[in-house]
């Protein structure tokens, strides 16, 4: 596979502050890869592959989509995502370039060559939406309905059945013979990739979608003055569209037999028409202490930060535990990062980090990555705040790195013998295989939920209950269970390395000052009370029951 790069993009324009995350690979001319909806350019990987031998490819997440920031406006329209992608390329210096859109993407492709051909040498568009207006009206009310998280998970059944139905029946919502459509169901690991991508966005996941829809193609298409190719596959039920479109003189509208050889057509045209324009990628500015993101393109892959600052001698690491990221402790990095500089970061396999390589030692590439980091941003001092299972890799982090590393918060450390380790690494990390009927959607929202409630998880026994106020809000909830199923099994294979490190047989050849945060209702309370005692280096800080005060607390125990 060519080398495909992850990269943010900070944007100060029309809808404020907002960040872009896009995929790079390539050279020749440039071109702009624009995808449906409710996915994310990671869609496109395979097709990078393929023509990033003719062309320089820029794959942007739309706007509240993947890893980039909605617009902040309210009824999004198709001409505000061509607005914003405009915006991109003007952040990146790109005068002039080639789109490819499919689906919501090719009606983002068609408004951009219609409100901005002078910027556009070509568009290949695969899959273009044209409804009547009875039609239109009908999708509007039934075909996005809101997301929200419930209590009890069902939004994920509901989900995973509307990814299935969605290829049974076109329009989804309409169970009728005339709206059959002739597709195999897809297999688990593709449904279950098409339902992520609706998690990452939430229920934006309507925005763009819903503006596709309401976008009037048959009025732009014969309007377009650059070289267009408007296709789309037999059996996509796009392709009735094609028939209604009046082309204009630089179009070409017609059917292709399959989905591969509409992307061929789609190729050829755009290499008839290139655009040889430049690209420089832009360095994201942090201020006012907002957290922004920021990829580090490490030896080993790319590595997605959170920070505040570009280059700081003094600087708070904080690490997420396995099977989260920087997202699943926004709730503590947000308010720190007012008055500390700080870096959140995603581990190797977690959130927008790389994910392909060997799950052993898991500890040392860790370690390794995060010096990486602190090289990068000129760090020569360090506190780390860790969670959980996490705080045995910053214990390793301090071992290794005793001079750059100044002090540890360990947040509810997993401190157990060997029996308790054994009996967690038997019950507490199950894989869960992939369901045909989604099922395994609430195997992780139970897990997660359970979690807040017992102590381990698994138990659910009136002895492992957790006597405290239940931190189960949902939206937190949903962001954890994202974040644990993009981790896929690197969230295992942390979280079995983590607990066979036995970090609290480490404490003892620390020397730098340690801190202990946890809140008095934790079940492990009496161990680390006894620890503080034991240890002279060692203090306990008392942590509140709302998990949205720790930051604040935290700071105030350590400055």
């Amino acid at each position: 596979m060519n080398n495909i790069k992850t990269e943010f993009c900070t944007i100060q324009g029309k809808w404020g502050r907002r960040q872009v995350r896009y995929l790079i690979s390539g050279t020749g001319p440039i071109i702009f890869l624009l995808h449906q909806s409710p996915k994310s350019a990671d869609e496109y990987k395979p097709q990078i592959s393929q023509w990033s031998s003719d062309f320089t490819i820029i794959a942007p997440d739309t706007p509240g989509y993947g890893g980039s920031d909605p617009l902040n406006t309210e009824n999004i329209t198709i001409q505000d995502i061509a607005e914003a992608t405009i915006e991109l390329a003007d952040s990146l210096g790109i005068d002039a370039f080639g789109l490819y859109g499919f689906h919501t993407g090719a009606s983002i492709s068609i408004a951009i060559g219609h409100q901005f051909p002078e910027r556009i040498s070509s568009i290949a568009c695969n899959g273009v939406v044209v409804l009547e207006d009875s039609a239109l009206e009908n999708i509007m009310e039934n075909y996005l309905p809101p997301f929200i998280p419930q209590w009890d998970g069902g939004h994920l059944t509901w989900l995973w059945s509307r990814m299935r139905e969605q290829l049974i029946f076109f329009p989804w919502h309409e169970r009728t013979k005339e709206a059959r459509m002739k597709f195999d169901i897809s297999p688990p690991e593709i449904l279950h990739e098409n339902t992520l991508e609706v998690l990452r966005s939430g229920d934006h996941y309507r925005a763009a979608y819903g503006a596709a829809f309401q976008y009037r193609n048959e009025i732009f298409v014969p309007q377009l003055t650059i070289p267009n190719l408007i296709t789309a596959a037999s059996l996509d039920p796009l392709s009735a569209s094609l028939k209604t479109l009046m082309p204009s003189s630089t179009s070409i509208i017609e059917e292709s037999l399959d989905h591969q050889a509409a992307l061929e057509k789609s190729r050829k045209h755009l290499l008839n028409f290139p655009a040889l324009s430049h690209y420089k990628k832009q360095e994201s500015q942090p201020s006012d202490g907002d957290l922004l993101n920021s990829i580090i393109h490490c030896k080993e892959g790319d590595i997605r930060l959170k920070n505040n600052f570009n280059n700081q001698e003094e600087s708070l690491l904080i690490i997420h535990p396995a099977g989260g990221s920087s997202e699943t402790i926004n709730y503590l990095t947000d308010p720190i990062s007012k008055s500390k500089p700080l870096i959140s970061i995603d581990l190797p396999g977690h959130g927008e980090s790389f994910k392909s390589f060997n799950i052993n030692n898991l500890m040392q590439l860790n370690t390794r990555i995060i010096n990486q980091v602190f090289d990068h941003h000129s760090t020569q001092s360090a506190s780390i705040i860790s969670f959980n299972d996490s705080c045995s890799l910053s214990i390793e982090l301090a071992l290794m790195s005793n001079s750059r590393v100044n002090q540890l918060i360990l947040i509810e450390p997993w401190f157990m013998d060997q029996m308790e380790t054994d009996d967690y690494l038997e019950y507490g990390v199950p894989e869960i295989e992939l369901d045909w009927a989604g099922g395994h959607l609430l195997k992780y929202w139970h897990m997660i939920r359970d979690s807040k409630l017992f102590w381990p998880w698994y138990k659910r026994k009136a002895s492992a209950i957790i006597w405290e106020q239940p931190n189960i809000d949902e939206n937190q909830l949903q962001i954890e269970l994202t974040e644990l199923i993009r981790a896929n099994i690197h969230w295992r294979g942390n979280l079995r390395e983590h607990l066979l490190y036995y970090a609290e047989e480490k404490l003892k050849d620390l020397t730098l000052p340690l801190f202990i945060a946890a809140k008095d209702s934790h079940p492990l309370i009496e161990k680390y009370q006894s620890l503080a005692q034991e240890l002279k280096n060692c203090r306990l800080i008392e942590l509140p029951e709302n998990i949205n005060d720790w930051g604040e607390i935290i700071l105030a125990k350590t400055q």
